[in-house]
């Protein structure tokens, strides 16, 4: 009895050393795979930035200065406004056809409000400033 007892706890014993040596073999054959397969690491060169130079075309200059030539007049006129410090707008008229825009916002996608005050109402398009004398109110 003794001894059956002796051979079922070898065999137990080997179960388990099985056991935790599948796990330690499939790690220790991952770990040597990483170290063979290192990443590749490629240089990378940046080119010089000061070396690009700018030569437009004659077409392109043509054709910016046509764009240019082609922007309306700024002939609107001021019917409303509503000035604050955070809340500005103003009611435009040019034509038959009424505009409202808040500060900030473009009138036809082109002249961005920048200030509204009881004076004077003032757009900017890219560099020009177009100034709108504010004249609501006055002619009482």
């Amino acid at each position: 009895m003794i001894a059956h007892s002796i051979m079922d706890f070898i065999k137990i014993k080997k179960i388990i050393i099985l056991a935790l040596a599948l796990p330690v073999l499939f790690f220790s054959v991952s770990n040597i795979n990483t170290f063979i397969n290192q990443p590749d690491i490629k240089k990378i060169t940046i080119p010089n930035m000061t070396a690009f130079s700018f030569n437009p075309n004659e077409n392109q200059i043509n054709n910016n200065s046509n764009n240019i030539k082609s922007i309306a007049s700024f002939e609107y006129k001021l019917i409303g406004y509503r000035s604050g410090d955070t809340d500005s707008s103003v009611i435009l008229k040019k034509g038959n056809k009424e505009f409202v825009v808040a500060k900030g916002e473009k009138l036809e996608g082109i002249y961005e409000l920048v200030e509204v005050n009881k004076d004077e109402v003032i757009f900017r398009n890219q560099e020009k400033l177009y100034k709108i004398e504010n004249l609501v109110g006055n002619n009482l």
